[in-house]
C-alpha cells in the first residue's frame, strides 16, 4: 500500500504513486521529509513563474469583479487563475470565487496551493464548499480534498463532510494534509456514515484507510466506529476484525 505522503507528492509532481514507489529508498524516506520536499517542490513551481501570475493579479484589479471573474473563467487556465487568486488580497479573491461556476473553481483548486490562499478559502460560503467537494470527489481528486481540509471553514467542512459517503470518506482521510481536523469530521458523521465507512472497506479493499482512520481519531469517535462494527452482519463484523486485527489496530 502506498503511503499517504507519496500519494500526495506523486499529485504535485503529476506522477502515478506507484512510480515514485518503485524508486530505489523513496518508500523508507520518513513521512515528515517527505512532506518538506513537497512542499519544497511547491514554492519552487510558484517561485518560477510569479512575475507573470504578478501581471496578471494587477491587470485583475483594475477591473470590476464580475468583468474579472469572465475573463478568468474564459481566458485563463486553471493554474494561471490559481496562481493568481494566491496573489490577490482575500477580499478580491472571494469576490472573483463567489462569481465562478463550480465546476472552473473545481479546476482551480485542483491546480491550487490551500496554505497559500487561506483567508480566501475560509471565506468561501458553507454550501459553495460543499458543492465544489462534490464534483472534486466526482473527479476522484482525493489529496485535493484532503488539501482544502487544512483551510476550510467549520461549516464548510461539516457541510462537505455530510454530502460525502462511506469511500469518499476513507479517501480523503488517509490522505488529509491536517489530522487534527479528524475528530471535527468523525463527529459531522452520521450513523449511516459510520456504517458504510465499514462496509465500503470491505467492498472496496479499504482497510488500510480504516486502520488509519481509527488510529488517528480520538477515543469518542473510535469507540462510536467501533460500536458500528460490532453491529455489522456478522460476516462483515468479522471481515473487519480480521483486517484490523492483521494491521495491528485491534
Amino acid at each position: 500500500m502506498t503511503s499517504p505522503e507519496l500519494i500526495k507528492l506523486g499529485h504535485i509532481l503529476g506522477l502515478a504513486p506507484e512510480r515514485l514507489a518503485a524508486l530505489d529508498g523513496l518508500a523508507e524516506v520518513p513521512p515528515q521529509d517527505l512532506r518538506t520536499l513537497r512542499r519544497q517542490i511547491g514554492e519552487a513551481l510558484f517561485r518560477a513563474d510569479k512575475q507573470h501570475f504578478a501581471k496578471v493579479a494587477a491587470l485583475s484589479k483594475a477591473v470590476p469583479p464580475a468583468v474579472a471573474a469572465k475573463i478568468t473563467e474564459h481566458a485563463l487556465p486553471p493554474l494561471l487563475a490559481a496562481r493568481t487568486a494566491e496573489l490577490l488580497d482575500p477580499q478580491r479573491a472571494g469576490e472573483l470565487v463567489r462569481r465562478l461556476p463550480d465546476s472552473y473553481v473545481a479546476d482551480v483548486a485542483v491546480a491550487m496551493d490551500p496554505a497559500r490562499s487561506p483567508e480566501v478559502i475560509a471565506g468561501i460560503p458553507a454550501d459553495r464548499v460543499a458543492r465544489v467537494a462534490v464534483e472534486l470527489a466526482r473527479r476522484r481528486e482525493w489529496v485535493v480534498i484532503g488539501g482544502f481540509v487544512a483551510q476550510v471553514s467549520h461549516d464548510g467542512l461539516v457541510a462537505s463532510v455530510r454530502a460525502f459517503d462511506g469511500e469518499q470518506l476513507l479517501r480523503v482521510s488517509f490522505v488529509l494534509d491536517e489530522l487534527s481536523r479528524l475528530d471535527e469530521i468523525a463527529a459531522a458523521l452520521t450513523a449511516a456514515q459510520l456504517d458504510q465507512l465499514v462496509t465500503a472497506a470491505a467492498e472496496h479493499d479499504l482497510w488500510t484507510e480504516l486502520a488509519a482512520l481509527l488510529a488517528n481519531v480520538g477515543d469518542t469517535a473510535r469507540e462510536r466506529l467501533a460500536e458500528r462494527c460490532t453491529a455489522a452482519p456478522p460476516a462483515l463484523a468479522e471481515a473487519v476484525r480480521a483486517a484490523l486485527s492483521a494491521s495491528g489496530h485491534l
